[in-house]
């Protein structure tokens, strides 16, 4: 699920910004598109988009019940976070079209009759082979209605996200594997962790000696923020950088101290950092790196990320409670907004061992 709040005035427009909406181009989805009230009083033949979800046109293995079942309880959930009635659909099929009346329209009836039951209005429903320029539409609930898709890289929505910095990814296989491990770089820093683990614990032992027992953790949020500096300028950290990362986000203190440096000018940085560190670590370690890289994905409203980051987490560490915490907001389609809060109480961390960090919100 990623999170949005553009909005959208055609049919045309709308399947145009999916991509930009959802970080990557579909292919062979189910995307569900959750509407919500505007505070912005937008105009009358617009709506607002809280959140978009995408469905595999095929049920994976081991899943039991009806796709209509399944796709209608997940969107329920997020609707209710959403306080949302309304919601959109859109079919992306290459093997579809217009005059075939195939398995969509079917699916697409049991939805309406199902998020019914739920007082969750399903407003129209398209489908398309492809999102690219110029492949055509055509709705699922009204045969007459059919357009032609604009060039998604004219968007609003995708000017939008590219000025926050946000790529787009020609396919959900190309955005998993930005975090898939390298192994040659997983074998050297694993070499390097055990002095790495020696080296925290003796530093934290000298601090607390000389009667600094938050030198440790000031000690090493310091040395991670001037990782984020360098990365930011752009140097990779080496081996031992990556080691001493591990180690020292071993104390959840640091790690939670770190979700600050989303909220922050170097949040684009530091997201490239966990994404390379993520890579780069070996399990167990690899599980703080992810979550935050979950969490920072999360807060910049990519949910797909964050939902393949807390996948990576839970296979290194099962019940990493932070993880946890992460997978069952995204279940429920928590507001990105609402789980800021989590960046600010780090941001008192860091404060708290007397390290300045600039949140920009804090001005605004």
């Amino acid at each position: 699920m990623s999170s949005s709040h553009a909005y959208i005035e055609d049919p045309g427009d709308l399947i145009a910004a999916i991509p930009a909406m959802l970080g990557f181009v579909p292919e062979r989805s189910l995307l569900i598109v959750v509407l919500a009230d505007s505070e912005c009083h937008p105009p009358s033949d617009s709506a607002q988009v809280f959140a978009i979800m995408r469905f595999d046109l095929e049920m994976p293995p081991g899943h039991c019940g009806e796709p209509a079942e399944i796709i209608a309880a997940a969107v329920d959930r997020v609707c209710a976070s959403a306080d949302s009635t309304e919601v959109l659909a859109v079919v992306v099929d290459d093997n579809a079209t217009a005059t075939d009346s195939g398995p969509h329209p079917a699916l697409i009836t049991d939805l309406v009759e199902r998020l019914a039951d739920d007082r969750i209005g399903l407003e129209g429903a398209w489908a398309v082979t492809a999102i690219e320029p110029g492949s055509r539409w055509w709705s699922l609930l009204d045969p007459s209605s059919q357009g032609v898709v604009p060039d998604p890289q004219s968007s609003d929505v995708t000017a939008a996200m590219n000025e926050e910095g946000k790529p787009v990814y020609a396919s959900r296989s190309e955005l998993v594997a930005l975090i898939q491990p390298d192994f040659q770089a997983v074998e050297r820093v694993e070499r390097l962790l055990p002095t790495a683990h020696a080296e925290v614990r003796r530093r934290a032992a000298v601090l607390r000696r000389d009667d600094n027992p938050d030198g440790g953790l000031r000690w090493g949020i310091e040395r991670v923020l001037g990782l984020i500096a360098a990365h930011d300028a752009g140097a990779l950290p080496t081996d031992a950088e990556s080691a001493q990362f591990a180690a020292l986000v071993v104390d959840d203190r640091v790690r939670d101290a770190l979700m600050a440096t989303a909220l922050s000018n170097y949040a684009q940085a530091a997201q490239s950092l966990w994404t390379y560190l993520t890579r780069s670590l070996p399990l167990p370690e690899r599980a703080q790196a992810a979550v935050l890289l979950a969490y920072s994905a999360y807060v910049r409203r990519d949910g797909v990320l964050a939902g393949i980051a807390v996948q990576t987490a839970l296979d290194a560490v099962p019940y990493h409670r932070f993880a946890i915490l992460l997978e069952g907001a995204l279940e429920i389609g928590l507001d990105p907004h609402s789980m800021r809060r989590l960046g600010r109480s780090g941001a008192e961390i860091v404060r708290g061992v007397g390290i300045e960090i600039d949140l920009p919100e804090d001005r605004s």
